[in-house]
C-alpha cells in the first residue's frame, strides 16, 4: 500500500495484486505493466515462483522484475541471478524505491 500511494502521488499508474497467484493472474490478462515489484514471501505462489512464471512467458520474459524483500540473499528463497533486474530491501527508503524504478523503465 506504500509504494501504491507514493508511486500514484508522483504520476505512475499502479496495478496491485493481494498474493502471487492474483498477480499473475492480472499479468497474463492485461497489457504487460513497464515493471513488475513483487515480494519473494507472500501468500500462494510465492515471489519466486512469481518471476520463474514471468520468464516462461514469452509476452513477459523481458519485463524489468524489481525484488522487494526482507530476507537475506540465499539459493531457497531467490530466484536464480539474472531473472531480476534489481533487490530492495526492507526496510527501504521511498527514494531509493523511485530512483531505482526510473532506472529500469
Amino acid at each position: 500500500m506504500i509504494f501504491e500511494e507514493f508511486l500514484s502521488d508522483v504520476g505512475y499508474h499502479i496495478l496491485t495484486a493481494y498474493d502471487g497467484d492474483e498477480g499473475l493472474i492480472k499479468l497474463n490478462s492485461e497489457s504487460p505493466p513497464d515493471l513488475v515489484m513483487v515480494d519473494l514471501k507472500m501468500p500462494g505462489t510465492s515471489g519466486k515462483m512469481v518471476i520463474h512464471k514471468l520468464r516462461q512467458n514469452p509476452l513477459l520474459y523481458e519485463l524489468p522484475v524489481i525484488i522487494v524483500t526482507g530476507s537475506e540473499k540465499n539459493d531457497v528463497d531467490f530466484p536464480p541471478e539474472g531473472t531480476y533486474q534489481d533487490i530492495i530491501y526492507k526496510p527501504f527508503r521511498l527514494e531509493e524505491v523511485l530512483a531505482k524504478i526510473k532506472e529500469l523503465i
